[in-house]
């Protein structure tokens, strides 16, 4: 999917596919590719970036093994843990506990939740649900991502209203969002 979005604070865009690799007879195997970029700016022209792909090992449960390799304004860090991903008509779950590679490193818990009911034969309503919470134990720094998305959904196209939530610190967390509009097409 594809996802543009503006709020009151800053605009962006969100690319965003995972897929099952598929077997010699064109199956989906267990192995699942995920990949995700992100990039804003706020009003006064500060960006905000970031590039995760990941590898995993999913069995018939939908629990898996993880590798995940991501780059930002941060530099680059890579992760291993374990995955969930679980899709069952209207309701799709996909998420992971990754800690990094390095010493001392930070622990990732992500979850998206999405439902999509139909209300007729062309147009569903879209409500998903992002938590992404980030946990630095050496410095006892969190940084919590939480995202909401309301609205419908025309065939492969999506709009609606936004929210974007984060905090971040050690003893007092600072928080900021993010209110507007999105609009999005899954391929």
């Amino acid at each position: 999917m594809v996802e543009l979005y503006a709020g009151h604070w800053r605009a962006g865009v969100d690319l965003m596919w995972f897929k099952n690799f598929k077997d010699d007879a064109g199956k989906p195997a267990p192995w699942l590719f995920f990949s995700r970029h992100r990039a804003s700016v706020n009003y006064s022209n500060q960006p905000l970036w970031g590039s995760t792909n990941a590898v995993s090992y999913n069995f018939k449960s939908g629990v898996g093994t993880v590798a995940v390799a991501a780059l930002g304004s941060n530099g680059f860090t890579s992760k291993l843990g374990v995955q969930y991903n679980k899709q069952h008509g209207n309701w799709l779950f996909f998420g992971w506990l990754v800690a990094d590679v390095r010493k001392r490193g930070g622990i990732d818990l992500f979850g998206l939740w999405r439902y999509q009911p139909a209300l007729n034969e062309r147009w569903k309503a879209l409500l998903q649900v992002e938590l992404f919470p980030v946990y630095q134990p050496a410095a006892r720094w969190w940084n919590l991502t939480q995202r909401l998305r309301l609205g419908a959904k025309y065939r492969s196209w999506s709009g609606g209203w936004m929210v974007d939530l984060n905090q971040t610190g050690s003893k007092h967390l600072a928080a900021t969002s993010n209110i507007g509009a999105f609009m999005r097409h899954d391929f």
